[in-house]
């Protein structure tokens, strides 16, 4: 179960985007473990109503609660990586957030990209979703499988919206694939900082 605080961390206002993506710039990303931790479980504990987003952030709910534990365990780089793929998942339940409150918005908002852009971005995630089966292999576990088919259905909304000349809503799936992409090959990079057992 997830423990949440009922606000957002002391002195701090809440982040509509959810954590930082990217880090600070001096990627200090280890040394802000607790903060990015403590973001993300305030955001757990906002009411979410749509299923496929709370599918989306009870697995980031898991992997953060896992990274807590090997934070305690005294393996700050692991539970940094797997904390990011706790993010990237949050992130991935933001665009969809993203899409359902363009659909419903009034009035429009600003115009979508551009087609040749979209299109560009698209390629990229293609090449991205296809390096999915690999880090899925690399982490070596199987709570993880469900993200690989899901990376590749958000990919298939993205061309689908492309194809019928919705250019927003193919960025933000484009960029839902890519960010489980990025979970993926987060927990990949934990994986392979982990102890193994000798062969």
């Amino acid at each position: 179960m997830i423990t949440a605080p009922a606000q957002p961390p002391p002195g701090k206002k809440p982040d509509k985007k959810g954590p930082d993506k990217k880090g600070d710039k001096n990627g200090d990303d280890v040394a802000r473990f607790e903060d990015r931790l403590q973001r993300l479980r305030w955001q757990f504990a906002q009411p979410e109503p749509d299923p496929e987003r709370r599918t989306l952030l009870s697995w980031s709910g898991s992997y953060a609660n896992r990274a807590e534990q090997i934070w305690r365990a005294g393996q700050p780089y692991i539970a940094d990586r797997t904390l990011a793929g706790a993010e990237a998942l949050v992130h991935t339940s933001d665009h969809l957030e993203h899409l359902r409150l363009e659909i419903n918005k009034d009035p429009p908002g600003p115009p979508p990209p551009p087609a040749e852009a979209v299109s560009r971005h698209l390629a990229d995630v293609y090449f991205r979703t296809r390096e999915a089966d690999y880090f899925l292999q690399e982490i070596h576990d199987s709570s993880a499988s469900p993200l690989v088919p899901l990376a590749r259905q958000y990919y298939q909304r993205a061309v689908e919206s492309y194809d019928r000349s919705d250019f927003r809503a193919a960025n933000e799936y484009g960029k839902m694939a890519e960010e489980l992409v990025r979970a993926l090959e987060s927990l990949a990079q934990a994986a392979t900082l982990a102890p193994q057992p000798r062969r």
